[in-house]
């Protein structure tokens, strides 16, 4: 199984000193708020769901549904996956806009989006793709976000950041993603005997502890923590992982989450435990 890594409406709250202001797209103007950084949403023409396609081999689907269907206008493939972990995973995009925040010193451009895990299963690695472009419809690059594992019934807050330096170009963008079937199993033997999250200005650092009960060494564990806000919505996440596990031992691990400005918001965790 090919190894891939992340769109939602996030409702923003601004002070009411703030003055609103939106740009204008696809004939559509209205207004959104300015103080020290101006967020001008940027909504897409005829929101739908989108489901992103699963891999039941080696090679992920295509989205179904989004901003690029095929020429005949319709989805390349299904939304659902049978993973190892029992059910199936069903992956969908409900929503997506463009964000433009303008700073003093910087203007950060983001496709904000909100990812549901549908089915009864927990998913693999989901891939989401956002390709820039100009007033003209000209393409100008493309940004990808990823995340390794949504668990069923979980909201994922995705962001698509643009990381080029023509930021004040950008008025449109097209997207689509995929994501892998969960592959990977809790290895016997091996259980989570503790874990913390420690939430600083820049990151979020989640330590624990993974004890083996067994009698024989384990090749290898990855530990996944997914961070929530105070809602229970996914903002992320990372992993570590451990070779040569010693029968009986203790494994310490780490693993620091960075959410740029969404790094406070994190109120909660939790640490998956997998064998690949």
């Amino acid at each position: 199984m090919a190894f891939t890594f992340p769109p939602h409406y996030v409702s923003a709250v601004y002070p009411v000193s703030q003055r609103a202001r939106r740009l204008p797209h696809v004939g559509d103007v209205a207004t959104m708020t300015d103080l020290t950084r101006r967020k001008a949403i940027i909504g897409v023409g005829g929101l739908t769901t989108v489901a992103l396609a699963g891999c039941t081999g080696d090679e992920p689907q295509d989205v179904e549904g989004g901003t690029r269907d095929d020429e005949n206008g319709n989805a390349s493939a299904n939304g659902d996956t049978e993973g190892d972990n029992g059910g199936e995973a069903a992956v969908e995009i409900v929503d997506h806009e463009l964000v433009v925040d303008e700073g003093e010193f910087s203007t950060d451009v983001y496709v904000e989006a909100t990812v549901e895990n549908t089915g009864d299963a927990l998913s693999g690695n989901i891939e989401i793709q956002s390709d820039w472009y100009d007033s003209d419809g000209n393409y100008l690059d493309n940004d990808t976000q990823y995340l390794i594992t949504l668990p069923a019934g979980e909201t994922w807050e995705a962001r698509v950041y643009y990381l080029g330096s023509s930021a004040e170009s950008i008025e449109d963008y097209e997207l689509e993603g995929e994501f892998n079937e969960r592959d990977g199993s809790k290895p016997d033997g091996i259980e989570l005997a503790s874990s913390e999250m420690e939430v600083g200005e820049d990151e979020a650092v989640v330590r624990g502890e993974v004890d083996s009960t067994t009698d024989e060494d384990v090749d290898y564990v990855a530990a996944t923590a997914t961070v929530y806000d105070e809602n229970g919505v996914v903002l992320g996440d990372n992993w570590t992982n451990v070779t040569d596990l010693r029968a009986g031992e203790t494994w310490s691990f780490e693993i620091s989450w960075r959410g740029r400005d969404r790094t406070d918001r994190a109120a909660d965790h939790e640490v998956t435990l997998t064998d690949n």
